[in-house]
This record gives C-alpha cells, sequence and structure tokens, in this order.
C-alpha cells in the first residue's frame, strides 16, 4: 500500500546510515518490534528527533509499512526496494541486514573512488591555475623579448595553445559532467522499456547493468521462493513493488510467460537484459529443487563481480588523471624551449 507521507519542512538526515541500519537489523533479530528499535536508535543518529518521531508516528498511524518509514528517513530506492519485499517473505531483520553490508559496500566504493580522484582532480586544477598566470603574466613578456631579438619570415612566438592544455582537459570533463547529467534527467522522463534500451546502448555501462539487474532479481526472488512461496506469488509479489521498475518489468515479463507453460527459465531466454549464465543458472536450480538457495548463492556471484569490476574500473581512472597531467607538463616545457631552440638557431 502506498502511503501520502506525513508533510515535512525539515528533511531527516541520519548520520552513519550503515551503522543504523546494522544496528536495526540487530535489534529485530533479538526480538524488538520496529517502532520500539527505532525508538532506540533515532537519538544516535539524528538530531531531529522529536520530527522523526512524529513522522513515523503518523505513518503507522495510517497503516505504513517499514518501506514507508525507511523512505521517510532519507533512504532511496536501493533500499527501500528490498525492505518491501522482505515483508512479504517474513525475513525483515535479515533483509535489513544484508541491506546494510551492501550499504557498506557502496560506501567503501564511494570512499575509494573520492580517496583516488581528489588528488589529481585538485593537481589538474591547481595546474590550470598555474598555466593561467604563466600564459597571461610570462609569456607576453618572453614573446616581446623574442620578437625584438627576431626579424622577419624568422619570427615566431611561445605556442601558447599548449599552455592551455589544462583548460582543454578540463572543458571535456565539464562537458562529460554536464552530458550525464542531462542524460539521466532524461532518462527519469522515459518509459521503463525506453530507459532499459537507453542503459544498454552504451558499452561501458552495459555490463554493469546486466550484473545489477539479475543480482537484484535473483536475490529478491531466491529469498521469497526460500521462504516457501511460489514462484507465480513471487513473480506477482516483485510485479506489484513500485520502487525498482525494471525488476517489476523483468518480473511481468517472466509471469506472463510463466502462464503461459514457459519455465522461469525459458523465461529469462528472452530477457535481453539478464546476465548470459542467469538462465542455465537457474534451470540447473529448477532441475535439482533448490531454485531459492541456488538464485540467493547466484546473486552473491554477482555481486562479486560487480565489486570486482569497479576495482578494475578505479585502477584506471588514477592513472589517467596522472597521464593528463603529464600532458599538460610536456607541453608546457615545449611551448617555453621550442622557441628558444629556433632562438639559438638564429643567433
Amino acid at each position: 500500500m502506498r502511503l501520502s507521507l506525513p508533510i515535512r519542512t525539515d528533511k531527516i538526515r541520519l548520520r552513519d546510515r550503515e551503522q543504523f541500519l546494522t544496528r536495526l537489523a540487530v535489534l529485530m533479530k533479538e526480538g524488538y518490534l520496529l517502532p520500539v528499535a527505532l525508538n532506540l536508535l533515532l537519538p544516535m543518529h539524528t538530531s531531529k528527533l522529536e520530527v522523526a518521531l512524529v513522522g513515523i508516528t503518523a505513518i503507522l498511524k495510517e497503516g505504513g509499512n517499514a518501506a514507508e518509514i525507511l523512505k521517510f528517513l532519507g533512504f532511496k530506492e536501493h533500499v527501500l526496494f528490498p525492505v518491501e519485499i522482505a515483508e512479504s517473505h517474513g525475513r525483515l531483520a535479515e533483509s535489513i541486514d544484508s541491506i546494510g553490508n551492501s550499504f557498506a559496500r557502496t560506501e567503501r566504493v564511494q570512499k575509494k573512488l573520492k580517496n583516488i580522484l581528489i588528488y589529481p582532480v585538485s593537481l589538474l586544477i591547481f595546474t590550470s591555475i598555474l598555466f593561467l598566470f604563466f600564459r597571461t603574466s610570462y609569456v607576453p613578456n618572453l614573446t616581446e623579448m623574442m620578437n625584438s631579438m627576431q626579424s622577419g619570415e624568422e619570427t615566431s612566438g611561445v605556442p601558447a595553445y599548449l599552455l592551455s592544455l589544462p583548460d582543454f582537459f578540463i572543458a571535456i570533463f565539464a562537458s562529460v559532467a554536464l552530458s550525464v547529467f542531462v542524460f539521466g534527467q532524461l532518462l527519469k522522463q522515459q518509459a521503463v522499456e525506453r530507459q532499459i534500451t537507453w542503459l544498454l546502448s552504451i558499452p561501458i555501462i552495459r555490463r554493469f547493468m546486466k550484473l545489477y539487474w539479475s543480482h537484484l532479481l535473483a536475490r529478491e526472488l531466491g529469498t521469497l521462493l526460500h521462504s516457501g512461496i511460489s514462484m507465480q506469488e513471487s513473480l506477482d509479489l516483485l510485479q506489484r513493488q513500485n520502487y525498482h521498475k525494471t525488476i517489476q518489468f523483468m518480473a511481468r515479463m517472466s509471469h506472463e510467460e510463466l502462464m503461459m507453460g514457459q519455465s522461469f527459465s525459458r523465461s529469462l531466454e528472452h530477457v535481453a537484459f539478464v546476465s548470459k549464465d542467469m538462465p542455465a543458472f537457474v534451470q540447473h536450480g529448477e532441475m535439482t529443487g533448490y531454485l531459492g538457495k541456488e538464485l540467493i548463492l547466484y546473486s552473491e556471484v554477482l555481486m562479486e563481480q560487480i565489486e570486482q569490476q569497479t576495482q578494475q574500473l578505479l585502477r584506471i581512472i588514477q592513472p589517467s588523471f596522472f597521464i593528463i597531467i603529464a600532458i599538460c607538463i610536456i607541453g608546457a616545457y615545449l611551448a617555453i624551449l621550442m622557441p628558444m631552440y629556433n632562438l639559438v638557431h638564429t643567433i
């Protein structure tokens, strides 16, 4: 059930969200009800305790669920989606614990990316400022001196375009960032089928998205099946959730083929945006009768693959920035040494 959340002027911001989810899972495993666990944890994670408690109370009075409460506390769809599904199979505490671990992985990757980028990006910006000062103060004087020492057609100044290399690279990065922002805004306005088509048309993103979507589908469907819920009912639950449109679309496609007598593994063969080995893996689970457990295992394997590919990508980013900075410095040397070399030959 979708609720209209309490109107609030202050946005609830939780501190240490990873710790919040982990502690919430521990308390619920110990037998605490969700409202009681939240009352215990919120004083440690927000300075707007009264606003948070009033909002949570209003949600509970309207019959709201855990997903609605976490949405009120500022969590995004990648957290709300598995929480809503978890309330269907009754393993909310285990799901929140798993979400907390995934949250920790994401935080580690983001922190590592920040640490990798902060030094080379700062160095590139500093280099650009230094070269700007060099072009406006030093180059005109050097060019004037060389013009006074040379004459006629032999006159050649400092090739200032080489000193504009940092500006060129920064302009490229700014253009890419703007393009990504515009693409993201346009993507949100499209139907889910077109969103999938657009994302799969980008070579770098295509494999990540296939792995990520397959991971989500395998994790949530596997958990539902492992809890004793039938395949048709599980797919129906995934269709009715509203937090992840792509999984909703995938579940609808598979459910339609299931109603036509096809197996789940066969239906996945017609889905172009799942990992290529997923149909074979699902078929093995159907044959052994342990599809739920094997899907959960498969989702963990996919998450490991996502982490490995992310680490490989991060290892490329920092050296690329240093190569760009090296090109800028070499350009600066050439900008000064080439005219000097020409001047020596004219003396």
